[in-house]
């Protein structure tokens, strides 16, 4: 359940997080939209998108007077003589100008209470100008705050101020920006034009973008040169001009939009030379035609290659100011401004919020490939949106944070996803080991994929040659023993299962009344004799109590007739022959402190016939190892759960290690016991040696692991070690879909069996003689009989026969 759950719950942590990410950006956005370094980026932006869109037609009743180096005076810079000023004047009102346009830098400036150098050309001037009657005057306004008290600005100026206002009575509108200073021409020109101020604030981006057709200065509110211009070309009063605070201007029916502090974005119509330009020498000479200018409005001014008479635009590196000009009166007679209203900051905001809300579903992709081509998808649609509402509807949609949001939130979910990937496959790998960390390779999982299929065609072949001999073969017979013979050869099987309380106390006094019983059977003629081809029962002299007998050995022996198994009828306490083999699947590794009772049974097969072999039919040559851990779970019980879970899983892996260290593997975890064995499903001549060198590391490992563990008072541990050699039988059971697989034979009961023994009491490892003849064969020095002691024959509790067996003390822990 908690595999399932994880990825929903990681991927609304990862569609939280870029929701976050847009949310902090919408906030900074509000914040931060008008700072240095976002005007700087958002400005190069801007300009891309004038080079992406090109060129616009502009106004023809827009022409420019441009003004030459050669033009100026030497030594003065920019200025012209006021003679050619005059001159200049005097022509385009006499070539039917409508209104004229003077360059601020045409005209001589000061700042209020300084004195004029001359004071008697700017009177000259005023009478030219005074007598055309359509000259736009400028004066220059400054955004820096005054350090004193403002100057009143002159009358002429003051009579230029707006008178109609509209406002929404909420705290988001807010004012134009205010003027520190002023520098203006003398009293007597501004009287004898239409003043229009002018005015320069610093620049964060790389060309001018605003335009500032409202500025307020001591309580009222002024228009720009550009407006008065529009205004005197188009014959409208003051009082035709509407502000509308926050949002634009009304001129008569044309609606000029505005941002939020009345400034004017300027579309750029082209790079210069736009519109159309005449030489001022051209018009001085008196060369033009006579209606060249007739109801234009024309600006005259220093061309872009004067010296400092040029700034940087979108389309090219130099554009002159009355080209400037030219495009702001073009914006307001087309009223085709960039629209960078309040409503569009709007648009900016639920912009990013869409983004927050495209990258939460982004975040359900699996994959970071695909997270990274969604985005590159939805930046292009982004990017072609926002220049295709700039270039059909003059719409200045902010580019900046969005791309910072498309580039952050793709960052965020690739290296998310890329940290929960690795977290997975972490915690997967966690899991694994948790759940791994005591499976040793079970029987199943070594033999059931390859021996099944042998077993199959084993199987096969058996069928086809009892159908054709009509008999069995005798090897391949099935023996049911009596019911006595059943509690007396009974062997372990390693299947806990669960027995009333008492049950081994009445096991002793059921075999005796079932051991009385067979043997009244056996005296009753009716009761069918034995098969000849299994080894007669013998009770020993002195039987020990305990488990029941194992049967004999199997030995070669000479092939008999077959003979005809004989079945007596079932009792309560025998199995039936399809009940008799048990196939099990691995048993869980998990330690339980308070496992069931269990009652060790095995079924048994024929061992008649001569021996198969290693790898013959379902028969395998291996050897056993049986560890007997009494007093381990035990101990456990007196430490605290966690402790207790601890021990027992350090315990359980530190054997599973050791066995597997030597190419064995586990087949069960019992209560008390481990079995181990080697040779399957691939047998190899050294199985026999790896299985004692297995028994003596597993001896002293778990010696010195004893040693080190602080038991609770009055807790012991002991262990046994026994191994022996012989063949098992491989049980197949299941079907396709479920197999199992079982293991069955004398060797695994006898193992099981030895640490039982008179000759064990004491002993860390005891192996039979059969395992220790097999590790003769191959250790040629001698090293692994090192240590052991061989002991006379000794009877093995539930053996027919006695059995020989070494012994020896490889450590010392608590308990030994």
């Amino acid at each position: 359940m908690k595999k399932s759950l994880r990825s929903p719950i990681t991927r609304m942590s990862q569609a939280m997080i870029v929701l976050g990410i847009c949310a902090a950006l919408i906030v900074a956005f509000v914040n931060l939209r008008d700072k240095p370094i976002v005007q700087l980026i958002e400005g190069q932006l801007l300009d891309w998108r004038f080079i992406l869109r090109g060129p616009v037609p502009v106004d023809r009743n827009i022409e420019l007077i441009l003004i030459e180096d050669s033009d100026a005076i030497a030594g003065e810079g920019t200025t012209v003589s006021a003679a050619k000023l005059i001159d200049g004047v005097e022509a385009l009102a006499k070539l039917g100008a409508r209104t004229i346009v003077l360059d601020p830098r045409l005209v001589r400036m000061s700042a209020p209470g300084a004195k004029q150098s001359d004071p008697t050309q700017d009177i000259d001037l005023a009478k030219a100008l005074n007598e055309v009657g359509n000259v736009m005057v400028p004066y220059v306004f400054s955004l820096t705050p005054s350090a004193g008290g403002r100057t009143a600005l002159p009358s002429a100026i003051q009579r230029t101020a707006y008178s109609e206002f509209r406002t929404r009575d909420t705290s988001s509108v807010k004012r134009p920006v205010e003027a520190g200073g002023y520098f203006a021409p003398g009293a007597e020109l501004l009287a004898a034009g239409q003043p229009g101020h002018v005015t320069y604030s610093v620049r964060h981006s790389r060309s001018r973008q605003f335009a500032y057709p409202v500025i307020g200065y001591g309580g009222s509110y002024y228009p720009s040169l550009a407006i008065e211009a529009y205004r005197h070309s188009a014959d409208m009063r003051i009082a035709d001009i509407e502000v509308n605070f926050g949002e634009g201007i009304s001129i008569g029916s044309l609606y000029i939009p505005t941002d939020s502090k009345m400034r004017l974005a300027v579309n750029y119509h082209g790079p210069g030379g736009s519109y159309k330009r005449t030489r001022f020498t051209d018009l001085l000479a008196g060369e033009l035609p006579e209606d060249n200018f007739k109801g234009k409005l024309v600006l005259m001014g220093f061309a872009a290659s004067v010296t400092d008479g040029a700034f940087t635009t979108p389309f090219d590196p130099a554009m002159s100011e009355v080209e400037f000009l030219a495009n702001v009166i073009d914006n307001l007679g087309r009223a085709n401004p960039l629209i960078r209203s309040q409503q569009v900051i709007v648009l900016d905001i639920l912009l990013l919020a869409l983004i927050g809300l495209f990258f939460a579903l982004v975040s359900a992709a699996r994959r970071n490939w695909a997270v990274v081509t969604l985005a590159i998808i939805a930046t292009a649609l982004l990017v072609v949106g926002n220049v295709q509402a700039f270039v059909l509807f003059n719409l200045w949609l902010g580019l900046t944070f969005p791309l910072m949001a498309m580039v952050i939130c793709t960052l965020v979910l690739v290296a998310t996803k890329q940290i929960s990937r690795r977290r997975r496959l972490a915690l997967k790998a966690a899991e694994e080991a948790e759940e791994t960390q005591f499976s040793a390779p079970w029987t199943f999982d070594r033999v059931a994929r390859k021996v099944e299929p042998e077993m199959a065609e084993t199987a096969a072949a058996e069928e086809e040659s009892e159908d054709e001999a009509g008999e069995p073969k005798p090897e391949d017979e099935v023996l049911t023993l009596t019911a006595v013979q059943e509690e007396i050869a009974g062997m372990p099987d390693f299947q806990a299962e669960p027995e009333k309380s008492g049950e081994s106390d009445e096991s002793d006094g059921e075999a005796e009344e079932m051991v009385e019983g067979a043997a009244a059977e056996e005296e009753t003629p009716a009761s069918p004799a034995p098969p000849s081809n299994v080894a007669p029962f013998k009770p020993a002299a002195n039987p020990a109590p305990g488990p029941g007998a194992l049967p004999v050995p199997p030995k070669p022996a000479v092939k008999e007739p077959p003979v005809q198994a004989v079945t007596p009828p079932p009792t309560e306490k025998q199995e039936t022959p399809a009940t008799a083999q048990k196939h099990k699947k691995p048993a869980s590794l998990i330690p339980v402190l308070e496992p069931a009772p269990r009652r060790e049974k095995v079924a048994l097969t024929s061992v008649a016939g001569p021996a198969l072999g290693a790898r013959s039919a379902n028969k395998y040559d291996v050897a056993v190892l049986f560890l007997n851990m009494s007093g381990f779970r035990a101990a456990a019980k007196g430490f605290g759960p966690t402790r207790a879970v601890q021990f027992l899983h350090s315990l359980y892996q530190l054997i599973e290690k050791t066995i597997t260290a030597h190419g064995g593997f586990l087949e069960q975890f019992g209560d008390d016991d481990v079995m181990g064995l080697f040779g399957l499903p691939e047998g190899d001549s050294q199985d026999a040696e790896s299985c004692v060198r297995a028994a003596r590391d597993l001896a002293k490992a778990l010696a010195d692991w004893a040693a080190q563990q602080d038991f609770p008072a009055g807790k012991t541990v002991d262990f046994c070690i026994a191994a022996d050699f012989g063949p098992v039988r491989v049980h197949a059971g299941g079907d396709d879909d479920n197999p199992d697989i079982s293991l069955s034979g004398y060797t695994i009961g006898l193992a099981s069996r030895l640490d039982k023994s008179v000759a064990a009491k004491g002993a860390d490892v005891v192996i039979s003689e059969a395992l220790m003849s097999k590790v003769q064969e191959t250790d040629l020095t001698g090293e692994l009989k090192e240590g052991f002691t061989e002991q006379p024959m000794q009877q093995v509790p539930g053996a027919a026969e006695l059995v020989g067996i070494w012994r020896a003390e490889i450590g010392a822990g608590p308990g030994k």
